[in-house]
């Protein structure tokens, strides 16, 4: 039973949305927005079953942990320790868009020893005014390169008349310190213009959740040559794939394209 941690009452589910999922520690782990009477929070879970390939085999999860002390959303984990602790990037939700949900303009790392209790460790980037990303959000688990963590976020343009435009962009965080960005795309990478995509239950939306890569080296790092495959979903009704190179997104984050 979840309860709130000021008054204890008991926490009401609403919804389970926006899973991320990291293989970790031989295993795989979900993290997922979790919608209560007190606002969004983050559940961690584990997969029960062997397979580290897919969810073939895969009947269950586990809750883990959630984080019921702030009003967050798009967590992911990093698909490593680093520096001997478990890593995760969120977005705090701090503002109103319009008449819909709390969200948020700046993604956060914390730590963990046991992906239970977390330690705010600081911002890592913030939206930027009058852009593409004025509103943002981690998208999936980042991908370890040679030239530091790759990884894709969502940013989202408030400023057309009301009409909100979710896109996607690219940043490349420090490998040994994920809170220091060390390259960003000035422009989006990916943005609405197919009807599915700018029609459907929610509008203009192409939203990050899953990136594959298809070839890492013997140390696990992406080869740059690697292809990379980006899955979102398009105006809340359909998904879609984008095909990129892990070289050219990274020049794009480097260059500031």
């Amino acid at each position: 039973d979840l309860k709130d941690p000021e008054t204890g009452a008991p926490l009401t589910v609403h919804h389970i949305y926006d899973a991320r999922i990291t293989p970790l520690d031989d295993g795989l782990f979900v993290v997922t927005a979790v919608d209560t009477d007190q606002g969004c929070r983050l559940a961690v879970w584990r997969a029960n079953g062997k397979s580290q390939a897919g969810f073939a085999g895969l009947n269950q999860l586990e809750l883990v942990s959630i984080n019921l002390n702030r009003d967050t959303r798009n967590g992911v984990l990093f698909p490593e320790k680093i520096g001997g602790r478990y890593l995760m990037l969120d977005r705090p939700n701090d503002r109103r868009s319009g008449g819909g949900p709390m969200t948020g303009r700046g993604i956060v790392l914390s730590a963990s020893d046991d992906l239970v209790d977390w330690e705010d460790l600081g911002p890592v980037m913030a939206g930027r005014t009058h852009f593409w990303d004025e509103l943002i959000g981690s998208g999936p688990p980042p991908v370890k390169t040679r030239e530091g963590w790759l990884h894709i976020y969502h940013g989202v343009a408030t400023h057309f008349l009301g009409a909100n435009i979710y896109q996607a962009g690219a940043v490349l965080l420090d490998l040994e310190d994920p809170g220091q960005v060390l390259g960003r795309t000035v422009n989006n990478i990916l943005e609405p213009r197919e009807m599915w995509e700018m029609t459907g239950q929610v509008p203009n939306v192409v939203f990050p959740g899953g990136l594959t890569v298809a070839a890492t080296d013997d140390e696990g790092f992406a080869k740059t040559t690697s292809e990379l495959k980006l899955y979102y979903g398009a105006a809340d009704t359909a998904v879609g794939l984008a095909v990129s190179t892990v070289a050219e997104v990274i020049a794009a984050c480097e260059k500031g394209e």
